[in-house]
């Protein structure tokens, strides 16, 4: 029986060291614990529960409505930390004796996530853990995390919520680090505020919407690091996450767990990106209808689910994403796209091409949901593509597979060929045509269209005004490309798409009927200047 015990828990310490060393760039340690746990039991591995740490003291936040646990010595004892340079060198050191200031400013911090993210973004608190900690408050212990683990959400597997489903909710409470000093990317308050306002954000998704499979994980991280910046505009540690999703954009799909960079798991912090997107773009809000949404679909049908009920897709809103994303560093508008933008890296772009009269290649081979940037050169100007794959069905399977598209490029003119830039044409080609989106970016006034090819199930089409600018005298006229016959005509409808007017068309005839598949021709005019330009549906 002894040797059992003693082979057990020899089994546990190395399962623990693998996992420790498989994700310990994370910052997060809440989904290494659930990790660690789901591989016990794929071992028949009887894991212990997380028993909460007993400290020396603890304390009510004003709201009373947290608290907050610490020692006032030993290794766990909080403190405020010093910043200085020494030849361009960034020290940290703890200043003694400064507990005290900790805890009153870590009660103020999440006195401040709890208005922010129950009282006025409108998430359900964190279930009741019966009185465990001394009372029904939610808990916080202060911790010497170690390993650079900003802070973790302990499960409470004990105590779980409502009824027995797959997505189980729980009741849970929160580790934090005593001081973010050497050792942290971030230091000090910074690093508390993204800390409160992260973990506090996993206590709600646990608490609220329960735990589904694995391959999710990475989408409870990019909400919860989501939650940093937009509770506290201070908060930039995110800024880390982001380069490295910039870094490697063409290499991780949206909606994977694992990526090129990482064939294992990836924690989804760099992809926090795209829930600031949908807050701006929409309001903070939307993330609570996504995870009341959660409660009973697994999150890439909920997320399709909400954004349906606003009269949009996935699909549609990652081609917005993917145009938003070029707009950083020196190209940003603050006021149209993301608030940090001068902040984030520049777009890496897979390829540069120059282009003449002889006709170009480009291949493409990405995952689904994965944005590929590329530069064009012609007649000493520059165009930009942004080509991805839309594959929804993928995005539900985790496939991982590859799909493949050629973009045929030239500075002459060729049947079959758009103008997509002054006197630059080109020709995107799929075998799975319908489930690609292909933006030109950098068209100065030339008109253009996108989607293209265009699904009126899924979007609407929008075509650039150009010169001919937006007013009430416009008229869209859609022809057939093949027989010429009129299809749609009536003045034309605008709306905004990354804070730009375009024209607007559902894919409906002059009867209201969505039109076929087929090669059609929009024509632009205010009674003086007339735009063209070609377009495809696919239904």
């Amino acid at each position: 029986m002894e040797r059992n015990i003693c082979i057990l828990v020899l089994l546990m310490v190395l399962l623990v060291d693998i996992l420790h060393t498989q994700y310990e760039s994370e910052k997060c340690g809440t989904f290494v614990g659930v990790r660690l746990r789901n591989e016990a039991k794929k071992n028949q591995l009887d894991l212990p529960m997380e028993i909460r740490p007993e400290l020396q003291k603890s304390i009510l936040t004003p709201s009373s409505k947290i608290r907050i646990h610490y020692d006032t010595v030993n290794a766990h004892e909080p403190a405020l930390v010093s910043i200085t340079y020494v030849n361009g060198k960034k020290i940290v050191t703890r200043r003694p004796n400064t507990y005290k200031q900790f805890i009153d400013t870590l009660a103020l911090l999440f006195d401040s996530v709890w208005r922010a993210e129950i009282d006025q973004f409108g998430f359900t608190p964190p279930p009741s853990d019966n009185g465990r900690g001394g009372g029904n408050e939610f808990d916080v212990y202060v911790l010497n995390m170690g390993a650079g683990y900003f802070g973790e959400t302990l499960i409470e597997w004990d105590l779980p919520v409502g009824v027995t489903k797959s997505n189980q909710q729980y009741a849970s409470f929160i580790k934090f680090e005593n001081d973010f000093g050497t050792g942290y990317r971030t230091n000090g308050i910074e690093a508390m505020m993204a800390t409160a306002a992260h973990e506090f954000h996993h206590a709600i998704q646990i608490g609220g919407s329960g735990i589904w499979e694995g391959e999710y994980f990475y989408f409870y991280e990019l909400c919860a690091e989501s939650m940093e910046p937009i509770v506290f505009r201070e908060a930039k540690d995110y800024l880390f996450d982001v380069k490295t999703y910039f870094k490697n954009i063409s290499g991780t799909p949206l909606f994977q767990q694992r990526t090129d960079q990482n064939p294992i798991e990836t924690a989804g912090y760099e992809r926090a990106i795209w829930a600031i997107f949908l807050m701006k773009n929409y309001s903070i809000s939307l993330m609570g209808e996504i995870w009341n949404e959660i409660k009973i679909q697994r999150p890439v049908s909920a997320l399709n689910t909400v954004l349906n009920r606003h009269s949009t897709s996935i699909q549609r809103e990652f081609i917005n994403f993917t145009y938003w994303n070029f707009f950083t560093a020196h190209r940003a508008d603050t006021a149209r796209y993301y608030t940090d933008a001068k902040l984030y890296p520049l777009v890496p772009f897979l390829q540069t091409i120059s282009v003449g009269p002889s006709v170009q290649q480009l291949s493409v081979s990405t995952h689904s949901f994965t944005p590929n940037y590329y530069k064009v050169i012609s007649n000493s100007d520059s165009t930009f593509f942004v080509v991805s794959n839309t594959d929804y069905t993928d995005a539900l399977t985790y496939s991982q597979k590859l799909f493949s598209s050629q973009i045929s490029v030239t500075t002459s003119a060729h049947s079959g060929y758009d103008a997509v830039a002054a006197g630059l044409y080109a020709k995107f080609s799929s075998s799975n045509i319908e489930n690609w989106s292909f933006i030109p970016i950098g068209l100065a006034a030339h008109p253009y269209c996108f989607p293209n090819p265009f699904k009126p199930a899924e979007s609407s089409l929008l075509i650039s005004p150009g010169k001919i600018g937006v007013s009430d005298d416009v008229t869209l006229t859609v022809v057939s490309a093949v027989s010429l016959d009129l299809i749609y005509s009536k003045r034309a409808e605008y709306s905004t798409f990354s804070g730009t007017q375009y024209v607007t068309w559902m894919g409906r005839d002059n009867r209201g009927e969505i039109v076929p598949s087929g090669v059609y021709l929009y024509i632009l005019s205010n009674g003086s200047t007339v735009l063209k330009g070609k377009f495809a549906v696919i239904r």
